[in-house]
């Protein structure tokens, strides 16, 4: 009964019990992050993009194809290159005001999610938007971002960081706009 006061008490007056909280200066390494990673992207830099993946996520994905770390990175980025040659980049954002701040369910990790949204003009096909979540999380004392709007994408993260099972992640979408 105390217990139940207590939390009706805390809802009424605008009280998150179980919030959790990022760091000033954490949130500012994650803010210069997104600033670099934003750069990145506007440049066309896309193969940059493998240098904020998480080095225990770098690692597990070396492990699952059998290839050296060094050698995956460069594949990795080859690939995202690859993957978006010819079109265009014309917007791209992490709306960091519109994060939320979540703890895995053993609470052994504390993340943000940020919304994030990215429009390219494919060659002979139009424009296509893409809304999705960006995981900010820290790893070696460093954040780094990591994409997570599809099935594998999230059972290779759990590979990596078993402290995510369990953890619903919101889906993103993409469409033809125009």
């Amino acid at each position: 009964m105390i217990g139940l006061a207590a939390w009706l008490l805390a809802g009424s007056i605008g009280i998150q019990v179980h919030a959790q909280e990022i760091a000033p200066a954490d949130r500012t390494a994650i803010e210069s992050r997104i600033a670099a990673f934003d750069a990145a992207m506007k440049a066309g830099e896309i193969a940059r993009s493998i240098d904020f993946i998480p080095p225990r996520l770098l690692r597990t994905m070396a492990d699952k194809v059998g290839l050296p770390e060094a050698k995956l990175k460069d594949m990795v980025a080859a690939q995202a290159a690859a993957a978006v040659d010819g079109m265009t980049f014309l917007s791209f954002g992490m709306d960091l005001s519109a994060a939320k701040i979540v703890a895995t369910p053993d609470k052994s990790r504390t993340y943000m999610l940020i919304p994030t949204q990215s429009v390219i003009a494919i060659p002979d096909a139009g424009k296509m938007q893409s809304k999705t979540s960006t995981l900010a999380l820290k790893d070696e004392g460093q954040w780094f971002l990591v994409r997570i709007d599809n099935a594998q994408q999230v059972a290779l993260l759990r590979s990596a960081y078993p402290e995510f099972s369990g953890v619903d992640f919101p889906s993103g979408s993409t469409a033809i706009i125009d």
